[in-house]
């Protein structure tokens, strides 16, 4: 079977328990902050994915590290994800349910890529617009990108505006070469 499908197939699993538990929220919150952890650390994955390492240790490490910060729903999910072996599909399988939920209750994922961050009031003015034009709640993650020389890149869906600096300069760069521009000289 295809990784897709075992992601997919563990998340829907997840998500119908959480929704008949009301808990839904709870379990998108804990997938956060496993992808997160297991993200930010590289070892720690390798550590859940190996092989070599027993289940029963796989299980005790999840345990240690997150039985006191996540739903108990979740942390017997993780539990049958090490004994089944399909831990290597973790973080597709937080991805699949992160995207379920947000469906479910309709929350727009807003990705802003930036040099060095937004003020509060910046981010509320786009939480406030974003809620107002697709009529649904928002969920913002904030990139930093210090490469980047200015400017911004926004990310909704599938869709996205390019406001950085960068673009900015390719597009005058752009227009400059071309005949249009040379006949108006």
């Amino acid at each position: 079977m295809n990784q897709s499908k075992i992601s997919v197939r563990y998340a829907k699993a997840i998500f119908e328990a959480a929704g008949e538990k009301n808990v839904q929220k709870e379990v998108f919150t804990d997938f956060v902050l496993i992808s997160e952890a297991i993200s930010e650390n590289v070892e720690f994955y390798e550590v859940i994915s190996s092989p070599i390492i027993k289940p029963s240790e796989k299980s005790l490490l999840l345990t240690n590290v997150f039985k006191s910060s996540i739903n108990s729903l979740t942390m017997k999910f993780l539990e049958m994800i090490v004994n089944n072996s399909r831990e290597k599909y973790i973080i597709d399988i937080a991805r699949v349910y992160s995207d379920l939920y947000r469906k479910g209750h309709n929350v727009k994922e807003v990705v802003l890529t930036t040099p060095y961050g937004i003020d509060d009031n910046t981010k509320e003015s786009l939480i406030k617009t974003v809620s107002e034009s697709f009529n649904s709640g928002v969920e913002i993650k904030e990139k930093i990108k210090s490469e980047m020389i200015g400017g911004v890149i926004i990310r909704i869906d599938n869709m996205q505006l390019d406001l950085s600096v960068a673009t900015q300069l390719k597009e005058i760069r752009k227009s400059l070469k071309t005949d249009e521009y040379e006949r108006k000289l």
